[in-house]
C-alpha cells in the first residue's frame, strides 16, 4: 500500500504578517516607547535606511527643525495611550532629497510597543502646491483682465459720449446743407458709435458678473419674470410676441443677475425669429436630482447643431450685423451667471423650428 505523501506545513502565521508587510508600499514598522526600532518592513527600511534596533533620536535628528517640535508633541500623545493621523513631516532621505512623509501611530498597550503607519505624500503635495500656485495666477490674471475690461470700458464710454454728441449736432446743424452721401456718411458713423456704446455696456456687464460674488437669498422666479416682461415690454410687443410661462418657483440666488439671464434669454428668444410668424416664447420648470431645470424655449430660426456649443463664446455672431443686431456677448453672460450660481446652460434646437435654452442651477429652493 502506497504511502501518504506527507502534508504540507502551514507556514508560520508571523511569517505570513512579514510576508504582507513587505509587499505595503507603506511604511510599516514596531517601535518600543524609548524609540527602538523592533522591526520594520522593506518599504520602510529602503526609503528611510532604518534597521532594527537604531532609535528614534536617529530619526529626530533627520527631521526638519521646522518639523521636530510637533513630532514630539505627537510622540507624547501617543505615549498617553492617545492616536496620531495623518501628521506629515518633512524628511531627510538618505539622498539628499526632502521627503514629505505622512504618519499614523498607535499604541499597542498589550504588547508594549508602538506601531507606525507612513506613507510618501512628497510627489502628492508638490502637485498640489503647484496646483495652488497655478490657481492662485490665474485668479489673479482673471482679477487683472476684469480691472483691464472695466477700466478699458468705463475710459471708452466719454469720448464715444462726445463723439456720438458731435455727431448728432453736425447732423442737426448741418443737415440741409448736406448731400445724400454726406447724410449717408454722418448715417454709418452715428450707427457705428451706437454700436460700439452697446459692445462697451455689454463688457462692462460681462467683466461685472466675474468679478462679483451672487447674493445668496431667496428669488421668485415668476415675480422675476414678471418684472423683465414689464422691462422688455415695448420689444415684446413690437415684435408681436407672446410670453407663455409655468410655475416656475423659488430659487436661492442673485436676482440681480438671475434677471439678467431671463432677459438675456428672453431677448434672444424674440430677436432671432422668422418672417412668416409672430415670437412665442413658452418657459418651464422642473426639480430632479437636486437641481432646478429652467427650459426656455422658442419657434424662432434655430441653430445648427454644430454651432450649439459656439454660441456661448465672447464675440460670438452666427449672422451679419445686416440680418441681426447685437454684440455677440448676451450668451456669454448667460452661461457666466449660471456658472457663478454653480450651473450650466446648453441648447438644443432645430433649424427653422426653434430652440430650447437649459439652464441648470443647484435646487436650494425654499418654495416650489
Amino acid at each position: 500500500m502506497a504511502s501518504r505523501p506527507a502534508p504540507v506545513p502551514h507556514p508560520d502565521e508571523a511569517a505570513k504578517q512579514v510576508a504582507l508587510a513587505d509587499l505595503s508600499g507603506e511604511l510599516l514598522a514596531l517601535l518600543r516607547p524609548g524609540g527602538e526600532v523592533v522591526d520594520a518592513n522593506s518599504a520602510w527600511t529602503e526609503l528611510l535606511d532604518f534597521e532594527p534596533g537604531m532609535g528614534v533620536d536617529a530619526l529626530r535628528q533627520r527631521l526638519h527643525e521646522d518639523d521636530r517640535l510637533a513630532f514630539e508633541e505627537a510622540r507624547r500623545t501617543v505615549l498617553q495611550g492617545g492616536d496620531v493621523h495623518g501628521q506629515v513631516v518633512r524628511f531627510l532621505a538618505p539622498d539628499g532629497r526632502w521627503l514629505e512623509l505622512e504618519w499614523s501611530c498607535r499604541l499597542l498597550a498589550d504588547h508594549g510597543l508602538l506601531a507606525i503607519r507612513g506613507r510618501d505624500v512628497t510627489e502628492q503635495r508638490q502637485l498640489a502646491r503647484e496646483h495652488d500656485r497655478r490657481a492662485r495666477h490665474l485668479e489673479q490674471v482673471n482679477d487683472e483682465l476684469r480691472e483691464f475690461a472695466y477700466v478699458a470700458s468705463h475710459d471708452l464710454s466719454e469720448p464715444l459720449r462726445m463723439v456720438t454728441s458731435y455727431l448728432d449736432l453736425v447732423r442737426r446743424r448741418y443737415d440741409e446743407q448736406l448731400d445724400d452721401t454726406g447724410r449717408e456718411f454722418i448715417h454709418f458713423a452715428v450707427d457705428g458709435a451706437h454700436r460700439m456704446r452697446a459692445l462697451i455696456d455689454d463688457l462692462l456687464r460681462y467683466s461685472r458678473i466675474g468679478g462679483a460674488l451672487p447674493d445668496h437669498a431667496p428669488v421668485d422666479l415668476d415675480a422675476l419674470l414678471r418684472t423683465v416682461c414689464q422691462d422688455l415690454e415695448e420689444t415684446i410687443g413690437e415684435a408681436g410676441a407672446t410670453i407663455e410661462a409655468a410655475p416656475l418657483g423659488t430659487v436661492v440666488g442673485d436676482a440681480t443677475m438671475l434677471g439678467q439671464l431671463l432677459q438675456n434669454l428672453l431677448v434672444n428668444a424674440v430677436k432671432f425669429r422668422t418672417a412668416e410668424r409672430a415670437p412665442h416664447v413658452t418657459l418651464g420648470a422642473r426639480r430632479t436630482g437636486g437641481t432646478l431645470v429652467l427650459e426656455v424655449s422658442d419657434n424662432g430660426i434655430g441653430i445648427d447643431a454644430t454651432q450649439l456649443e459656439r454660441i456661448f463664446q465672447v464675440f460670438t455672431r452666427l449672422h451679419s450685423r445686416d440680418e441681426y443686431d447685437g454684440t455677440g456677448i448676451g450668451l456669454s453672460i448667460c452661461r457666466r451667471i449660471c456658472e457663478r450660481h454653480g450651473g450650466t446652460i446648453t441648447a438644443r434646437s432645430v433649424p427653422g423650428e426653434g430652440t430650447t435654452f437649459v439652464v441648470t442651477l443647484r435646487d436650494e429652493a425654499v418654495g416650489a
